[in-house]
């Protein structure tokens, strides 16, 4: 029987591993650019149940950042930035009930944006729980 469990779990992650994931048109407008680090996480874990997506970009260098900044139009220079992005101009800021949309964090330190894609109620209330939980850490 435990022999029978291993089994299914491999085949399981095999499943998993061998779906092919649709990179964000975000992510593809930033991947090429040579002064930042890009990644995209699928189905990122929040809670026990919500998944989304993430983009994150990260700035090589200051001159990059500034760039970045200028770009998002994110004025404070320190600590954390967040706003609602609309889906296919994350700068364009948002109302909640335009989703989906990008939930944007600047953590200005960092040289960091991270934008969590955001389809419904349930994954935006999941997330603002998550960034509860991490900035009480």
């Amino acid at each position: 029987m435990k022999h029978l469990l291993h089994i299914l779990l491999l085949l399981t992650m095999l499943a998993a591993c061998s779906r092919e994931v649709e990179t964000a048109p975000l992510y593809r407008q930033y991947a090429s650019r040579p002064d930042l680090t890009v990644a995209q996480v699928t189905g990122f874990q929040l809670g026990d149940t919500v998944r989304v997506d993430v983009v994150i970009l990260v700035a090589d260098d200051s001159a990059a950042w500034q760039g970045l900044k200028t770009e998002f139009d994110i004025r404070p220079s320190e600590g954390v930035t967040s706003w609602l992005g609309d889906i296919d101009n994350p700068a364009r800021r948002v109302k909640r009930s335009d989703v989906p949309l990008w939930r944007a964090m600047a953590v200005h330190e960092e040289r960091t944006l991270a934008f969590y894609r955001v389809a419904t109620q349930a994954e935006f209330d999941a997330l603002r729980e998550y960034q509860m939980e991490i900035m009480g850490d």
